[in-house]
């Protein structure tokens, strides 16, 4: 099995950085590949918390899918709980604590056999951790939103997507759009 854990300090009260990031409606403002988050009623089986449904969008932006998990909320620890239901070994845990005047958000992510953690790291160049990126990511977006009410990190392309050019004014096309030849 697989662990993750990673720390970022915000310069927001405990209480008000829990209170948003427990709010189901807000995981596409931080979970850089969810577009979509809804509770769906109670988790099933043995699992905590209740049922989530969520829309990922795949790297390089080629489509979507949904998945369904658990998300249990401690709001008296500050903790949020999460996982797979069913097929695949996976789970994780955020966690918020107070340091001075601010927060100290905690992510804490476990891969088992199971889990895509195997396939990612077959699909990836050496030297490169996507897993750890994507704490990395998830924590510099809750930043973000609770310190400067800005956008979430955007995941980088896969190393053989080609880069955007429609918008791109250093790219110059021998055909621009309109042009009647």
């Amino acid at each position: 099995m697989s662990e993750y854990e990673q720390t970022q300090a915000i310069e927001v009260p405990p209480e008000e950085a829990f209170a948003w990031l427990s709010d189901v409606g807000n995981l596409p403002e931080y979970l850089p590949p969810v577009t979509h988050a809804s509770l769906q009623g109670p988790s099933e089986g043995d699992n905590p918390g209740q049922k989530v449904r969520t829309t990922l969008q795949y790297p390089g932006g080629d489509g979507s899918f949904d998945a369904e998990g658990y998300l249990a909320v401690d709001e008296g620890r500050r903790r949020m709980e999460w996982g797979a239901e069913a097929g695949r070994d996976y789970s994780g845990w955020l966690e918020v604590a107070a340091d001075g005047q601010g927060s100290l958000v905690t992510v804490h992510l476990s891969f088992g056999e199971r889990s895509v953690e195997p396939e990612m790291r077959e699909e990836t160049p050496e030297g490169e951790d996507p897993l750890a990126e994507g704490i990395s990511a998830t924590l510099e977006s809750i930043r973000r939103q609770l310190e400067e009410g800005s956008g979430k990190v955007e995941p980088p392309p896969p190393p053989d997507a080609d880069p955007p050019t429609e918008e791109n004014p250093a790219v110059v096309r021998d055909d621009p759009p309109g042009d009647a030849r």
